[in-house]
């Protein structure tokens, strides 16, 4: 049956030469040299290379086991057949029902997410890995479009991305390793690439896990303390009651909403904990903090706000008792 390539750059001549791996081996060396800088501008650099070295290794890894799939022509007439109570043979329709059709290769090459379901389905993720790699994804998004990362994290997470992509380079399986080559740069094959991205770094899961459990107490606190700020500016009493003659705006809406979080402090500040004995795996340690981390971002917006606004209220004191 004709074969149906589905890479975009199927037919480009670099396809022929090591030029395609050659040049991820140079981005490994800068991510390296980006994150060993030590500061936070070259972090941030080092998690947007360490992004699309994954979701380049992940768009290869789908382009490897869809190149060679049944063309859609030929799978559109067997499904006639079968339609109209044709009867095939087993081989051919399994081969009819795992067919990835043109709409949804379009929504595989556009989105990252769509890569790893594919992935998975493929059994080359795991659930916890792609819940990973996307929310990976989602930090590099907030890093770079965004600036909602906190400083002291982006170097953690860097870390954390460069064992999760090397791990992902080593599994990668393409469907020609190398190929005959004019260049005379060294020929890169993908399985030369495995461990340069944690060539020398020290990985230990409790060591990670310990700073994460860091951040996440950080930031279990500063919600702690803006949540009892809230009650106290509401004037909520024992029986949880507001005061009634408070007025009903934007300022009362917001408080307010931080004061309903306070049931869900205890158990932040206990999953926040538990971080420290996540040190089974990667993957581990970063579902429960991931998880975290999404309920937080909820309510963060806020924090950040009532602080902002205690800031003001404070050098607004402060002018006064200078005479301004």
């Amino acid at each position: 049956m004709p074969m149906q390539p589905f890479a975009a750059d199927w037919d480009r001549v670099t396809v022929q030469q090591a030029e395609q791996w050659n040049w991820l081996a140079v981005e490994i060396a800068e991510i390296r040299r980006c994150a060993e800088a030590g500061d936070q501008a070259h972090n941030r650099l080092a998690l947007i290379l360490l992004d699309h070295l994954a979701e380049v290794v992940i768009g290869r890894e789908v382009n490897a086991r869809l190149a060679l799939q049944v063309a859609d022509s030929s799978i559109a007439e067997m499904r006639e057949f079968r339609d109209d109570a044709g009867k095939l043979p087993e081989e051919l329709s399994q081969l009819v029902d795992e067919h990835v059709g043109p709409d949804r290769r379009k929504a595989i090459d556009d989105h990252l997410h769509e890569k790893t379901k594919f992935l998975k389905q493929k059994g080359v993720l795991t659930a916890q890995e792609r819940e990973v790699l996307d929310r990976m994804h989602q930090y590099r998004n907030a890093a770079y479009h965004r600036d909602t990362l906190e400083p002291d994290l982006i170097s953690d997470l860097v870390l954390a991305y460069r064992v999760l992509a090397d791990e992902l380079i080593g599994r990668h399986r393409p469907i020609a390793w190398t190929m005959a080559s004019s260049d005379s740069n060294p020929v890169v094959a993908p399985q030369q690439l495995r461990g340069r991205l944690i060539e020398g770094v020290d990985v230990d899961i409790k060591a990670m896990a310990r700073r994460f459990h860091g951040h996440a107490v950080k930031r279990v606190q500063a919600v702690v303390t803006a949540v009892a700020t809230a009650r106290q500016l509401l004037g909520v009493d024992s029986s949880g009651k507001v005061d009634a003659s408070l007025p009903d705006d934007d300022m009362a809406s917001m408080l307010t909403g931080l004061s309903n979080v306070s049931k869900h402090l205890p158990s932040w500040a206990k999953q926040a904990e538990g971080l420290k004995s996540k040190t089974s795996s990667l993957t581990g340690l970063m579902i429960p903090f991931i998880n975290l981390d999404r309920a937080l971002n909820r309510i963060e917006p806020s924090v950040r706000r009532l602080e902002m606004i205690l800031d003001c209220w404070e050098q607004q004191r402060i002018d006064e008792l200078r005479g301004k």
